[in-house]
């Protein structure tokens, strides 16, 4: 019994299947029955192969019968063998289901009419995904559009109201027309450039110029913009903003190309103004404004930097501490004046000392950190040498009082990239530095990584 009872369960799904495939074919028959008194073109495609499955009177009218089957884009577009390029397939469906109905104008290669085209997918009955396309006609308002773009009376208009420097180049590159603004901008009356190719009258060239927005909008069809610093007639300069839009023909080929032009040297000297702060301040945010070095917080940067670097590459790092010897004596006895002076001059000992590639920055207070990179412990070893030497035999001679003398002591170690941060390398280097000045200063200590 239990078998029995699979069986009609199989068939009764089956003739339900069967009900609403047929339900649906009705719904399509009585829909197309209202699409023939439509007065544009109505079919379905699938949306895989492109293969016509149904139309209305209107097609068969103007696009043949026994057309049902057939590729869309042979149908319907002159000598075309393969999809349209502006086809809406692609974006009717989301997610792989239909999605909202797409709005699109386009003149038909094989007709010449204008059509404004609604584009959806749907459910064929049998499963399958098609794309519903409504085409009105359009060609006569299309023609009194054209007609009213063209007419020199709208130009006119266009013109008149715009203050901006703004012109017309045909595909010979001759202005066509050009306002007041343009011609004052160039250095010339209209009655000089109505007619002339632009590149001979404005830049007494005989070929285009390069990099050229015109020519650049003639080959693409789309519009461009760029800016640039012009010379013009007098030897004055301004920069400019020039913006150019393709004007297209019946057959969609770029007929002219529109220029306009905005003087926009103000906003560039603002722009440059604003950037020699922003740089001004940027310099403010990573310098001591004693010393001129690097301060803390850019120092941590560059050192997070080169460690990165010596882990990638797998290079050596060294760096080392430097504090200057009973600096608080002698800013008590000599004046907050006498220090500072003395933190300028021992920081210009510093980079007589150091190397292109060194880098150092003022770590706080009377302390300095410098970053080795690609450098041993040897090396930094005798870089720090170096550097004791040199402030050791500096003398800051004084009129009338006795010079004033210092000295530094120096902590150094390498980076370990294999088991260390920028904590564990700046701490060994401290205690570096703790044991030079334990030792009884003056000196350079290492602490091997």
């Amino acid at each position: 019994m239990k078998a029995v009872t699979k069986i009609d369960n199989k068939g009764l799904q089956e003739r339900i299947e069967s009900l609403e495939v047929e339900a649906a074919k009705e719904i399509v028959d009585e829909l197309f029955a209202v699409m023939d008194g439509v007065e544009g073109a109505v079919y379905v495609a699938d949306m895989n192969n492109y293969e016509i499955l149904r139309v209305n009177n209107y097609v068969e009218k103007h696009y043949g019968k026994n057309i049902v089957g057939k590729k869309c884009y042979k149908v319907f577009q002159k000598e075309q063998d393969r999809p349209c390029k502006f086809c809406t397939n692609d974006r009717l469906l989301v997610n792989g289901r239909p999605g909202p109905p797409v709005v699109s104008d386009f003149q038909n290669t094989k007709t010449g009419y204008w059509y404004q085209c609604i584009d959806k997918a749907i459910q064929w009955p049998d499963g399958r995904l098609v794309r519903l396309e409504i085409a009105i006609d359009i060609t006569e308002r299309k023609k009194a559009e054209l007609s009213l773009m063209r007419s020199e009376r709208f130009l006119n208009t266009v013109f008149d109201s715009i203050n901006d420097p703004f012109n017309i180049i045909g595909r010979d590159y001759r202005i066509i027309k050009a306002n007041e603004p343009y011609a004052r901008m160039r250095g010339k009356t209209l009655k000089q450039i109505i007619g002339n190719r632009c590149y001979e009258i404005i830049y007494g060239r005989n070929n285009v110029c390069e990099e050229c927005s015109v020519k650049e909008t003639f080959e693409s069809g789309k519009p461009r913009s760029k800016e640039k610093l012009a010379i013009f007639s007098g030897g004055t300069q301004a920069w400019i903003e020039i913006y150019t839009y393709p004007i297209f023909d019946e057959k969609g080929e770029v007929l002219n190309v529109i220029e306009y032009t905005r003087d926009i040297t103000k906003r560039k000297r603002a722009e440059a103004e604003r950037d020699i702060l922003v740089d001004k301040l940027q310099y403010l945010s990573r310098t001591d404004d004693l010393t001129g070095l690097l301060n803390r917080r850019a120092l941590i940067e560059k050192l997070e930097d080169e460690i990165r670097r010596a882990q990638r590459y797998k290079t050596s790092l060294a760096v080392l501490i430097c504090d200057i010897d009973y600096f608080k004596e002698i800013n008590d006895s000599n004046g907050h004046d006498m220090g500072d002076r003395i933190l300028q001059i021992i920081s210009n000992l510093f980079k007589e000392s150091l190397r292109s590639i060194d880098i150092i920055g003022r770590y706080g207070g009377d302390e300095f950190l410098v970053i080795l990179p690609e450098t041993s412990m040897k090396g930094a070893k005798e870089i720090a040498e170096r550097i004791r030497s040199t402030i050791e035999d500096f003398k800051l001679q004084r009129e009338g009082k006795e010079p004033i003398k210092t000295t530094v002591s120096l902590g150094v170690t390498e980076f370990n990239s294999d088991k260390e941060d920028i904590n564990d390398l700046i701490k060994r280097a401290d205690n570096a530095l703790y044991m030079a000045k334990g030792k009884g200063r003056n000196r350079v200590y290492i602490i091997e990584n």
